[in-house]
């Protein structure tokens, strides 16, 4: 319980600037899902959990002690970029899995031929 404490206090703490870097690389990712992709429904289910992703990355790093310039701005748009590339990945990841799933019942699916009555002559 104390750490989920800990995330709600860091969420709190949280800046604008981490949110606008990552409303704007998820508008980003979301039009290229959209438009490039032709997945109008996967780019809206996609933006929570790459906002999600945007935003939570900077604190595990920070809470990490990982930096990756010396600049707080540079580093903050840093570590928002890589939780959203992450939250990506990790999409895409499960959108294959799903994809290979569905294919696999696919071709198990044994279909039973239709028995084909005609009328008897007379």
């Amino acid at each position: 319980m104390p750490a989920m404490q800990d995330l709600l206090w860091q969420l709190k703490d949280t800046d604008a600037f981490t949110v606008y870097i990552a409303a704007a690389l998820v508008a980003a990712v979301f039009w290229f899902i959209r438009e490039i992709v032709d997945a109008p429904v996967l780019a809206v289910v996609s933006v929570p959990f790459l906002m999600a992703g945007g935003i939570l990355s900077p604190l595990v790093f920070r809470s990490a002690m990982i930096t990756f310039a010396y600049d707080q701005d540079t580093n903050v748009a840093a570590t928002v970029a890589i939780g959203v590339v992450t939250a990506l990945g990790l999409i895409v990841s499960f959108k294959w899995l799903w994809t290979l799933l569905l294919e696999h019942q696919a071709r198990r699916a044994r279909l039973e031929p239709v028995a084909y009555r005609s009328r008897a002559r007379r």
